[in-house]
């Protein structure tokens, strides 16, 4: 089992709905794309929580690397504003 957390730059509190809700959507499906067993996900305003759970076939860091880089990229797609307003 593997435990995540990571915030966004700078801390900003962005996860507020219907941010928050789009986020574990989209990381839910990166997790059943890529077979991701996702245990528990938690979405505060200024960070996200992750448990996961699997056999270790990838390196915690290359999970990490994957859910990261899709997630920021569908997330700012659905919300282009908010990269412009805070990043």
């Amino acid at each position: 089992m593997y435990h995540f957390a990571w915030i966004p730059k700078y801390r900003y509190k962005i996860f507020i709905e219907p941010y928050s809700g789009a986020m574990k959507a989209i990381i839910c499906k990166i997790g059943y794309d890529y077979d991701f067993d996702i245990q528990e996900l938690e979405i505060p305003e200024d960070h996200i929580d992750m448990v996961i759970r699997g056999e270790p076939k990838l390196a915690p860091s290359d999970v990490m690397q994957v859910i990261k880089s899709i997630s920021a990229r569908e997330f700012f797609k659905l919300y282009p504003e908010l990269k412009k307003r805070y990043f």
